[in-house]
């Protein structure tokens, strides 16, 4: 072979093979902002669904909680309404011993010591508020849940309940329910 053989010069492009080559559609909107776009709303969707889960667990535990304070409330009424009962109970026995209802706070204090009985206003679920008019007796409890509770007996032993703002025993002789 002779040193003097040459293949030529040099193509100016690269030999296509296949055919030629599939161009890619342009599209007006860049693939990257499109990428973002999509991840935008997929974090929009899962910040929607845990706050929405969030909201409804806060409903939740204010629900639970509204409930759980009126549990309290109703236990606070349920204790003044059981001193009440204490107290009617001191009235009828001092009067079925006595022929009337006691009117003098020494006779009713040593009757029941757990009880404080008073002319004034029931500050507290132990604190009774008396009044013995004519022959009706009436008391008021205050109970913790603010609620003031009313009862009131007549010679004849009907009694008649009631509650109001005013936590006196003058004030319970208003009393005329059956019951609470």
């Amino acid at each position: 072979m002779a040193d003097d053989f040459q293949f030529g010069e040099r193509a100016k492009h690269p030999a296509r093979l296949g055919g030629p080559r599939p161009t890619r559609p342009k599209s007006s909107i860049p693939f990257k902002l499109a990428g973002v776009v999509v991840v935008l709303v997929v974090t929009a969707a899962a910040a929607f669904v845990f706050l929405r889960g969030a909201d409804e667990a806060g409903t939740e535990t204010a629900d639970a909680r509204s409930e759980t304070l009126a549990q309290i409330d109703r236990a606070y009424d349920a204790a003044a309404q059981g001193t009440m009962g204490r107290a009617m109970v001191v009235a009828q026995t001092l009067y079925a011993e006595q022929g009337s209802f006691a009117t003098d706070l020494p006779t009713l204090s040593a009757f029941d010591p757990s009880l404080r009985f008073t002319s004034g206003p029931s500050t507290g679920p132990e604190t009774v508020s008396y009044v013995v008019s004519g022959s009706e007796f009436a008391a008021a409890v205050r109970s913790e849940s603010g609620a003031c509770w009313w009862v009131k007996i007549d010679a004849d032993s009907r009694t008649s309940y009631g509650s109001g703002a005013t936590c006196t025993g003058s004030a319970a002789l208003a009393a005329s329910s059956p019951s609470w």
